[in-house]
């Protein structure tokens, strides 16, 4: 079970550090970050099934993961 999540420039996000438990739940208003921590958890699970290529393809290639800076 993970029990921490930390996740540094990826989309949204610069910088996060979250300690989790067994269950949690993720609420903030639009444009905060849920929707970027949600896909990078589905990118880490795609990472252990060995299928990241095709994930990170599907996000619209590396670059677009990337942290683009604070939203305007």
């Amino acid at each position: 079970m993970l029990r921490t999540l930390a996740i540094a420039g990826y989309r949204s996000l610069r910088e996060l550090i979250v300690p989790l438990g067994q269950l949690n739940v993720i609420t903030g208003a639009n444009g905060s970050g849920k929707s970027s921590v949600y896909r990078s958890l589905h990118l880490l699970a795609e990472t252990a099934r060995g299928g990241v290529i095709t994930s990170l393809a599907r996000e619209g290639g590396l670059q677009s993961t990337l942290w683009a800076g604070p939203e305007r």
